[in-house]
């Protein structure tokens, strides 16, 4: 039986979940795409504040990590996001910057009856970290959305910020999502970053390593 290309259609294709599982093999694996910036920005969307989002080296070893590079923000606010379909599968500058990644779970292997079965877990984490001659502002935020991309429950975190000429390192940010009830689809990553003392370049916050794994729950 061939499936169509993204079929959905499980009861007239009744093998394309286990097909796409079997070639996604989703649990356990990070489902976000380019987390270190080795890509560039290729599957974030991105809100650049400042002179916006830059990709550099990590100025310490992040332990796991692909690749040793970060996204780093500058002196405004900058965005970050992914969004990941569980079915189908930067350093800042002076503003803030956003960056975001939308995870499709469906897409990536997980099939719709196993996400609604309450067996399974939703780990997510995120490294970021300052420099050590200027301070930095993050925030994250990651929020479960149904299939037409509706907020059921969201994970947020706001550290106190790093203060200029306090010890450079990365420091990570973790949460499990459990028990979030029937219909979820998609995750929604999403990154902020800035500077606190509003130097034009990229001082801001340095994000790299982020995660979205699935995993079976064991109790």
């Amino acid at each position: 039986q061939r499936c169509p290309p993204n079929s959905e259609d499980e009861e007239e294709f009744p093998l394309c979940a286990l097909a796409r599982y079997c070639l996604r093999a989703p649990l356990g694996r990070n489902l976000i795409f380019n987390s270190c910036g080795e890509q560039g920005f290729r599957g974030w969307e991105v809100e650049h504040g400042g002179n916006g989002w830059a990709v550099e080296k990590n100025i310490t070893l992040v332990p796991g990590a692909p690749s040793q590079t970060c996204f780093v923000t500058s002196f405004e606010w900058c965005f970050k996001r992914q969004l990941v379909d569980l079915v189908m599968e930067g350093v800042t500058s002076f503003e803030w910057c956003f960056k975001r990644q939308l995870v499709d779970l469906v897409m990536e292997g997980v099939w719709q009856e196993l996400l609604d079965s309450a067996q399974i877990e939703i780990c997510v984490a995120d490294w970021w970290g300052a420099r050590e001659n200027c301070g930095c502002i993050y925030r994250l935020r990651v929020r479960l959305l149904d299939v037409y991309e509706n907020e059921v429950v969201k994970f947020s975190a706001s550290p106190n910020p790093v203060l200029q000429w306090t010890e450079r390192g990365c420091r990570q940010v973790s949460h499990v999502f459990t028990n979030f009830g029937k219909g979820i689809r998609y995750v929604s990553f999403e990154q902020y970053g800035r500077d606190t003392r509003s130097w034009v370049g990229h001082y801001g916050a340095l994000v790299t390593h982020s995660s979205v794994r699935v995993r079976i729950r064991l109790s």
